[in-house]
Protein backbone atom coordinates (compact mmCIF):
# COMPACT_ATOMS: atom_id res chain seq x y z
CA UNK A 1 0.00 0.00 0.00
CA UNK A 2 2.78 2.42 0.84
CA UNK A 3 4.43 1.43 -2.40
CA UNK A 4 1.08 2.32 -4.45
CA UNK A 5 1.17 6.00 -2.40
CA UNK A 6 4.99 7.12 -3.22
CA UNK A 7 4.10 6.23 -6.98
CA UNK A 8 0.90 8.28 -7.29
CA UNK A 9 2.68 10.91 -4.93
CA UNK A 10 5.85 11.00 -7.55
CA UNK A 11 3.50 10.28 -10.42
CA UNK A 12 1.84 13.64 -9.49
CA UNK A 13 5.35 15.08 -8.40
CA UNK A 14 6.77 14.48 -11.72
CA UNK A 15 3.61 16.07 -13.95
CA UNK A 16 4.19 19.34 -11.55
CA UNK A 17 7.50 19.66 -12.68
CA UNK A 18 8.31 18.18 -16.30
CA UNK A 19 5.54 19.56 -18.45
CA UNK A 20 3.06 21.95 -19.22
CA UNK A 21 -1.14 21.49 -19.05
CA UNK A 22 -2.12 20.91 -22.67
CA UNK A 23 -5.10 22.64 -22.32
CA UNK A 24 -3.33 25.93 -21.79
CA UNK A 25 -0.65 25.76 -24.55
CA UNK A 26 -1.84 28.39 -26.83
CA UNK A 27 1.52 30.23 -26.71
CA UNK A 28 4.85 29.94 -29.39
CA UNK A 29 7.56 28.53 -28.36
CA UNK A 30 10.53 30.55 -29.62
CA UNK A 31 14.76 30.03 -29.83
CA UNK A 32 17.24 32.34 -28.90
CA UNK A 33 17.63 33.89 -32.36
CA UNK A 34 13.84 34.26 -32.75
CA UNK A 35 13.98 36.63 -29.28
CA UNK A 36 16.81 38.93 -30.43
CA UNK A 37 15.21 39.45 -33.67
CA UNK A 38 11.87 39.95 -31.94
CA UNK A 39 13.27 42.46 -29.80
CA UNK A 40 15.18 44.14 -32.65
CA UNK A 41 12.55 44.54 -34.56
CA UNK A 42 9.34 44.72 -32.64
CA UNK A 43 9.95 45.67 -29.65
CA UNK A 44 9.00 42.89 -27.50
CA UNK A 45 8.72 42.62 -23.67
CA UNK A 46 11.39 39.97 -22.86
CA UNK A 47 10.62 38.80 -19.44
CA UNK A 48 12.38 36.93 -16.69
CA UNK A 49 9.73 35.21 -14.41
CA UNK A 50 12.24 34.58 -11.21
CA UNK A 51 13.22 35.61 -8.32
CA UNK A 52 15.29 39.77 -8.81
CA UNK A 53 18.05 37.74 -6.92
CA UNK A 54 18.53 35.48 -9.99
CA UNK A 55 17.90 38.16 -12.24
CA UNK A 56 20.31 40.81 -10.64
CA UNK A 57 23.25 37.90 -10.95
CA UNK A 58 22.22 37.63 -14.89
CA UNK A 59 20.02 38.32 -17.33
CA UNK A 60 19.26 38.95 -21.48
CA UNK A 61 20.26 42.84 -21.77
CA UNK A 62 17.31 44.40 -22.34
CA UNK A 63 14.64 41.89 -20.24
CA UNK A 64 12.87 42.85 -17.24
CA UNK A 65 12.22 41.27 -13.77
CA UNK A 66 8.33 40.23 -13.31
CA UNK A 67 8.70 37.48 -10.76
CA UNK A 68 5.58 34.69 -11.18
CA UNK A 69 3.69 35.99 -8.32
CA UNK A 70 3.65 39.51 -9.51
CA UNK A 71 2.36 38.69 -13.57
CA UNK A 72 -1.56 39.75 -12.84
CA UNK A 73 -0.31 43.40 -11.75
CA UNK A 74 2.64 44.08 -13.37
CA UNK A 75 2.05 42.89 -17.21
CA UNK A 76 1.38 45.19 -20.11
CA UNK A 77 -1.75 47.36 -19.97
CA UNK A 78 -2.07 46.31 -23.68
CA UNK A 79 -2.81 42.77 -24.30
CA UNK A 80 -1.64 42.73 -27.90
CA UNK A 81 1.91 43.83 -27.02
CA UNK A 82 4.55 40.50 -27.58
CA UNK A 83 5.58 39.14 -24.16
CA UNK A 84 8.75 36.33 -24.50
CA UNK A 85 9.21 34.60 -21.08
CA UNK A 86 12.48 33.15 -20.32
CA UNK A 87 14.22 31.63 -17.00
CA UNK A 88 17.50 28.88 -16.76
CA UNK A 89 17.04 26.63 -19.24
CA UNK A 90 14.75 23.31 -20.56
CA UNK A 91 14.57 22.07 -17.09
CA UNK A 92 13.18 25.42 -16.06
CA UNK A 93 9.11 25.47 -16.00
CA UNK A 94 9.03 28.65 -15.38
CA UNK A 95 9.36 30.33 -18.51
CA UNK A 96 5.97 27.78 -20.07
CA UNK A 97 4.33 28.70 -16.32
CA UNK A 98 4.95 32.21 -17.13
CA UNK A 99 3.30 31.94 -20.71
CA UNK A 100 0.51 30.17 -20.05
CA UNK A 101 -0.44 32.41 -16.80
CA UNK A 102 -0.26 35.15 -19.54
CA UNK A 103 -2.39 33.49 -22.33
CA UNK A 104 -4.96 32.82 -19.21
CA UNK A 105 -5.09 36.36 -18.44
CA UNK A 106 -5.87 37.57 -22.12
CA UNK A 107 -2.61 38.10 -23.77
CA UNK A 108 -3.00 37.28 -27.47
CA UNK A 109 0.91 37.64 -28.25
CA UNK A 110 3.11 35.14 -26.09
CA UNK A 111 6.37 33.29 -26.46
CA UNK A 112 8.27 30.73 -24.12
CA UNK A 113 11.84 30.83 -24.53
CA UNK A 114 12.44 27.32 -22.79
CA UNK A 115 16.27 27.09 -23.73
CA UNK A 116 16.21 30.33 -21.62
CA UNK A 117 19.52 31.73 -20.45
CA UNK A 118 22.25 29.03 -20.96
CA UNK A 119 21.15 29.13 -25.05
CA UNK A 120 21.46 32.89 -24.89
CA UNK A 121 24.81 32.23 -23.51
CA UNK A 122 25.92 30.45 -25.34
CA UNK A 123 24.72 31.84 -28.56
CA UNK A 124 27.11 34.95 -27.63
CA UNK A 125 24.20 37.54 -27.18
CA UNK A 126 24.80 40.34 -24.54
CA UNK A 127 23.25 39.88 -20.95
CA UNK A 128 23.81 41.75 -18.04
CA UNK A 129 25.14 42.01 -13.74
CA UNK A 130 23.37 44.21 -11.67
CA UNK A 131 24.21 42.50 -8.49
CA UNK A 132 26.73 39.20 -8.76
CA UNK A 133 26.13 36.56 -6.60
CA UNK A 134 29.58 35.86 -4.85
CA UNK A 135 31.61 32.65 -6.17
CA UNK A 136 31.68 30.12 -3.23
CA UNK A 137 31.77 26.57 -2.71
CA UNK A 138 28.44 25.01 -1.98
CA UNK A 139 28.08 22.14 0.55
CA UNK A 140 25.19 19.65 -0.23
CA UNK A 141 23.93 17.14 1.82
CA UNK A 142 21.71 13.87 0.70
CA UNK A 143 17.87 13.75 1.91
CA UNK A 144 19.56 10.99 4.55
CA UNK A 145 21.10 13.91 6.34
CA UNK A 146 18.36 15.85 5.97
CA UNK A 147 16.08 13.19 8.08
CA UNK A 148 19.20 13.07 10.44
CA UNK A 149 19.02 16.73 11.12
CA UNK A 150 15.42 17.93 10.69
CA UNK A 151 14.75 17.77 14.57
CA UNK A 152 17.80 19.24 16.15
CA UNK A 153 17.23 22.91 17.84
CA UNK A 154 19.85 24.42 15.50
CA UNK A 155 18.78 23.61 12.37
CA UNK A 156 16.30 25.17 9.63
CA UNK A 157 14.70 23.40 6.52
CA UNK A 158 14.81 26.88 4.26
CA UNK A 159 11.51 25.66 1.44
CA UNK A 160 12.07 28.24 -1.66
CA UNK A 161 9.92 26.39 -4.13
CA UNK A 162 7.08 28.96 -5.45
CA UNK A 163 4.18 29.27 -3.41
CA UNK A 164 2.04 27.14 -5.84
CA UNK A 165 4.67 24.52 -5.68
CA UNK A 166 4.83 24.37 -2.10
CA UNK A 167 0.76 24.15 -1.17
CA UNK A 168 1.06 20.39 -3.28
CA UNK A 169 4.05 18.93 -2.01
CA UNK A 170 5.65 19.83 1.44
CA UNK A 171 8.01 18.53 4.24
CA UNK A 172 5.50 18.78 7.49
CA UNK A 173 8.20 19.91 10.10
CA UNK A 174 8.42 22.76 13.20
CA UNK A 175 12.18 23.54 11.67
CA UNK A 176 10.57 24.31 8.17
CA UNK A 177 10.47 27.31 6.79
CA UNK A 178 8.72 28.48 3.36
CA UNK A 179 9.98 31.65 1.67
CA UNK A 180 9.98 31.48 -1.98
CA UNK A 181 12.97 32.49 -3.76
CA UNK A 182 11.36 35.02 -5.33
CA UNK A 183 11.04 36.88 -1.79
CA UNK A 184 14.07 35.38 -0.21
CA UNK A 185 15.76 38.77 -0.02
CA UNK A 186 12.87 40.58 1.46
CA UNK A 187 13.00 37.71 4.29
CA UNK A 188 16.21 37.12 5.76
CA UNK A 189 15.45 38.65 8.68
CA UNK A 190 13.25 35.61 9.84
CA UNK A 191 15.99 33.04 9.54
CA UNK A 192 18.46 32.57 12.61
CA UNK A 193 22.16 32.80 11.35
CA UNK A 194 23.35 30.49 14.21
CA UNK A 195 21.61 27.45 12.59
CA UNK A 196 22.37 25.55 9.74
CA UNK A 197 20.61 26.21 6.93
CA UNK A 198 19.43 23.55 4.48
CA UNK A 199 18.13 24.55 1.40
CA UNK A 200 15.55 22.73 -0.75
CA UNK A 201 13.99 23.48 -3.90
CA UNK A 202 12.10 21.06 -6.30
CA UNK A 203 14.76 19.58 -7.89
CA UNK A 204 18.03 21.03 -6.90
CA UNK A 205 18.64 23.40 -9.54
CA UNK A 206 17.76 26.44 -7.55
CA UNK A 207 19.03 26.04 -4.17
CA UNK A 208 22.49 26.85 -5.44
CA UNK A 209 21.54 30.82 -5.72
CA UNK A 210 19.95 30.75 -2.16
CA UNK A 211 22.58 29.35 -0.71
CA UNK A 212 25.16 32.02 -2.82
CA UNK A 213 22.70 35.07 -1.75
CA UNK A 214 22.43 34.10 2.06
CA UNK A 215 26.06 33.61 2.20
CA UNK A 216 26.51 37.21 1.00
CA UNK A 217 24.36 38.44 3.79
CA UNK A 218 26.68 37.07 6.29
CA UNK A 219 24.80 33.97 6.62
CA UNK A 220 27.95 31.32 7.32
CA UNK A 221 26.40 27.73 7.59
CA UNK A 222 24.18 27.20 4.67
CA UNK A 223 23.77 23.89 3.02
CA UNK A 224 21.94 22.88 -0.09
CA UNK A 225 19.79 19.00 -0.21
CA UNK A 226 20.44 17.25 -2.99
CA UNK A 227 17.77 15.99 -5.52
CA UNK A 228 15.24 18.91 -3.18
CA UNK A 229 11.41 17.76 -2.92
CA UNK A 230 11.44 15.06 -5.66
CA UNK A 231 14.11 12.75 -4.65
CA UNK A 232 12.43 12.95 -0.63
CA UNK A 233 9.31 11.88 -2.46
CA UNK A 234 10.85 9.21 -4.82
CA UNK A 235 12.70 7.61 -2.04
CA UNK A 236 9.05 7.08 -0.08
CA UNK A 237 10.02 9.66 2.77
CA UNK A 238 6.63 11.24 4.62
CA UNK A 239 5.77 14.70 3.12
CA UNK A 240 2.06 16.84 3.22
CA UNK A 241 -0.04 16.98 0.04
CA UNK A 242 -2.26 19.86 -0.95
CA UNK A 243 -5.18 19.82 -3.20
Amino acid sequence: MRKCVVLLLAVALFALVSSPSFAAMEYVDIDAAGVKTLMATEDALVIFPLSPIEFDDLHIKGSVNIPMGELEKRLPQNKNEKVIFYCLGVKCVASWRAAEKAVSLGYRNVYAFREGLPAWVAAGYPTDTTAPLPDVEITKISTTDLAYNLGKDNFTLLDINLDDDAKKFWIEHPNRIHIPLDELHLNTASLNKSHRIAVICLKGKRSPTAVRYLKSQGFEDVVMVQGGTQKWVLEGRPVQQGF
